[in-house]
């Protein structure tokens, strides 16, 4: 019995003087206080908004997610939903079932998708092409930026993605689903 009780205190002091924790994910400090909560579901935010699909029910939606989102707002034909998949970060989904729609959206931080290879130096010439009618499609934005964009929003008739470079500055465009053309770019660069 001396022999456990031996451990187990060796392995607490271990757990507070680390700051190593005995919940995966979770990180501590040296005095053993929680930094960040783990994050709880199946999926991370930019993993849960592609499986999720835009004909997939409540119930569905919340088997990908791994456990049950709050309602956020309910009319008479919508509901929107909020699953908090990490408090700390500001990590979320939100699908909104609507009676002729469904759009499913992802916050998080920026941080989380800096990409030092984005390069927003043809902005200009993509709002020109735009504003002269010219079709560009995500291939052609994204080869433009050099990098892959984040999917951040996905309806019935869009979908949008988002590109941070290394200094934070942001572009949102979105596509229609129907042509493949962006329809709308915006940000801050």
């Amino acid at each position: 019995m001396k022999k456990i009780l031996g451990i187990i205190s060796m392995a607490l002091v271990l757990v507070l003087v680390t700051g190593c924790s005995l919940i995966p994910g979770q990180k501590t400090n040296a005095n053993g206080n929680v930094l960040e909560k783990p994050a709880k579901g199946n999926c991370n935010v930019f993993e849960c908004i592609k499986k999720i699909n835009l004909t997939d029910d409540l119930d569905k939606v919340t088997k990908v997610m791994g456990f049950e989102g709050n309602l956020l707002n309910e009319g008479s034909t919508y509901k929107t939903y909020k699953w908090v998949i990490n408090h700390d970060k500001n990590e979320a989904v939100q699908v909104a079932f609507n009676a002729n729609s469904t759009v499913i959206s992802i916050t998080f931080s920026d941080e989380d998708i800096k990409n030092p290879k984005v390069d927003f130096s043809k902005y200009e010439e993509i709002k020109t092409a735009l504003n002269n009618k010219e079709k560009l499609t995500y291939t052609d934005i994204k080869t433009k930026f050099k990098a892959d964009g984040t999917l951040i929003e996905k309806s019935t008739l869009s979908t949008r993605y988002r590109w941070v470079n290394e200094n934070g500055r942001y572009i949102n465009a979105t596509f229609s689903n129907s042509t493949g053309a962006c329809t709308m770019i915006m940000g801050r660069i």
